[in-house]
């Protein structure tokens, strides 16, 4: 059996008036677009790719589809509508094109992401949430502003830890071109493994098939007479690896975390992206709560 496309169908039959089985008359092909003078054909160029989710970067993202509700479970079946169960963000402030867009929070009485109305998002009210203290931090880094900016290789990011008084510089600047999210530090006064005097994050890689977890722990000490940006600064360069375990309590919570972001960004996306492999930051804070950076 030959199958023919639909298009080469209805191109190649004829349509005789009259004649049984006759189809209808093929819609006539627009004409080609008028080339302007100067211009040069790209014969072997291909169509742009529509734009979606999954080759967009976005750094609202992960934030905007964590908070967005999954109305159907994985059989498709329909549920009650919820954010992405068990995940917990600090205060975070989206800002785009140099203003605040959203504003994402942990509900303490729900425990879901929830979103503050826009007509709630001013200046004054996020000073007075990010820059008042954050349990028995011994820094003095109140917020920290995570800005995306282009290179040669693509999108980059780049970390800016704040105190009080930089955070109201940074807040009531104007005429600053911000993209990217200022989000409350979260206080390190929870953190395990006897390194209670060292701020810490945990850092996961994560994919479908396997999953790697380790302890970045500063080398500071948050009573040493440095900065404070070097007491808190979790990057590679300035931080100990401490690799967990497998069999580690703490590595199956990870894991877990990391494919419910997976399920749920799958589930809420219009193009159900699905996210093969992820690098999550995370940290523990007061009682021992997790907090997804």
């Amino acid at each position: 059996m030959r199958c023919t496309p639909v298009g080469e169908w209805s191109t190649k039959r004829q349509y005789r008036p009259g004649q049984r089985g006759s189809s209808r008359p093929p819609e006539p092909v627009p004409p080609p677009p008028v080339q302007d003078e100067g211009e040069d054909i790209d014969v072997g160029r291909k169509p742009e790719n529509k734009r979606t989710y999954s080759s967009a970067y976005d750094v609202a993202f992960v934030f905007e589809q964590l908070w967005k509700k999954r109305t159907t479970d994985a059989n498709g079946e329909m549920i009650q509508p919820t954010g992405c169960p068990g995940i917990r963000i600090p205060d975070t402030v989206v800002y785009k094109g140099g203003f605040p867009a959203n504003w994402y929070f942990h509900s303490k009485q729900t425990g879901q992401l929830l979103k503050k109305k826009p007509e709630n998002i001013f200046i004054p009210k996020i000073f007075e949430v990010f820059g008042a203290p954050n349990g028995l931090c011994e820094t003095n880094v109140v917020a920290c502003f995570v800005g995306t900016h282009g290179s040669d290789k693509g999108p980059a990011n780049s970390i800016v830890y704040m105190d009080r008084k930089m955070l109201k510089d940074f807040l009531f600047a104007e005429n600053m071109m911000r993209e990217g999210f200022l989000q409350r530090f979260v206080s390190p006064d929870g953190v395990p493994y006897d390194y209670s005097a060292r701020n810490s994050t945990i850092h996961a890689t994560w994919s479908s098939y396997n999953c790697l977890v380790e302890v970045r722990v500063n080398r500071v000490k948050l009573d040493e007479g440095n900065s404070a940006t070097a007491k808190v600064n979790a990057s590679a360069a300035t931080t100990d690896r401490v690799p967990v375990s497998r069999v580690c309590k703490l590595h199956g919570q990870i894991h877990k975390h990391c494919k419910a972001i997976a399920e749920h960004i799958r589930a809420t996306t219009p193009d159900h992206t699905h996210p093969t492999n992820m690098t999550c930051y995370f940290k523990h804070g007061p009682k021992n709560s997790l907090w997804l950076l």
